[in-house]
Parts: structure tokens; sequence; C-alpha cells
């Protein structure tokens, strides 16, 4: 069972980034978290594709969830696993894409954390 309200154990390498990013500025956001600037890139894989990974770069990351850049466009609703980008064993952390932009660099997109009870 998904618990949307629970805190999730963020695997060290996306932890580390909550210690070590720097506090976004600005207007209170919409996951109702502070947002951390991340420069830290992963690897996705998409449920139904596995095997064939995506690179994509942070750009920021919460206590529930982060927004990042990819090149190829991916599903709101869709159900991810994201590891670190330099391709290392790290334990994964499971996401599900909520929306996804076309923008000049790639696609925006942001993703919530799945939290298991």
């Amino acid at each position: 069972m998904t618990n949307r309200h629970a805190k999730v154990h963020l695997p060290a390498w996306m932890s580390e980034t909550l210690v070590e990013g720097d506090p976004v500025g600005g207007i209170r956001n919409k996951r109702g978290e502070d947002r951390l600037v991340s420069a830290l890139y992963c690897l996705i894989e998409r449920d139904g594709q596995p095997g064939e990974s995506l690179s994509a770069q942070v750009y920021n990351v919460s206590e529930r969830g982060l927004g990042m850049i990819v090149r190829k466009p991916l599903r709101a609703g869709q159900r991810i696993q994201l590891s670190p980008g330099d391709g290392s064993e790290a334990d994964r952390i499971t996401a599900t894409v909520v929306h996804c932009t076309q923008t000049v660099q790639g696609y925006k997109v942001g993703c919530e954390f799945v939290f298991e009870d």
C-alpha cells in the first residue's frame, strides 16, 4: 500500500543532495517542502522498459520529490526507478511522474517519491 504523506527513506546518494544543496529562495512551492538546488545526475529506468535507461539532470530535490530535465518525454502517472548517474549499484528510489513539459533544454519532469508502508 502506498502512503502519499509518509516520509520516504532516501538512499545516501540522493539524501546527500538534501544536506549539501543550496535552498531555493522565493515563493513557497507546490510540494510544501523546501526545495534544494541540485547538480545531481541520475539514470531512469521506466516500468515496462527494463534495461533501457535515460540520463537525467536533477535541478532540485525535496523530501518528497524532485525536478529534472530529460531528453525524452515521460508520461504523467508513469512509475520510474532512479539510480545514481555514475552507474554504481547504489540503492534505487521509486518515483511517479507528476508532470512533463517540453522546454528548450529537453523535458522538464516533476516526480513524487513513492512511499511504501
